[in-house]
């Protein structure tokens, strides 16, 4: 599989986590399930951003857009 590709496909992993972490945050009962859930969607913005970044380089190294 292409590196790009799978890339591509990781961010897009951590986006549908993001949002199923946020529905687990609507969904929650109490403060402490909600916060756990707010932290899970944080982390994975955080995944999301450092595979943005990493595909950015690779493109770049690559020499593609």
């Amino acid at each position: 599989m292409d590196v790009i590709k799978l890339m591509e496909e990781a961010i897009e992993d951590e986006r549908r986590a993001q949002e199923k972490y946020r529905q687990g945050t609507e969904a929650a009962e109490d403060p402490e399930t909600r916060s756990l859930f707010e932290q899970l969607a944080h982390m994975e913005v955080g995944h999301e951003r450092l595979l943005r970044e990493r595909l950015a380089a690779l493109k770049l190294i690559r020499g593609q857009q």
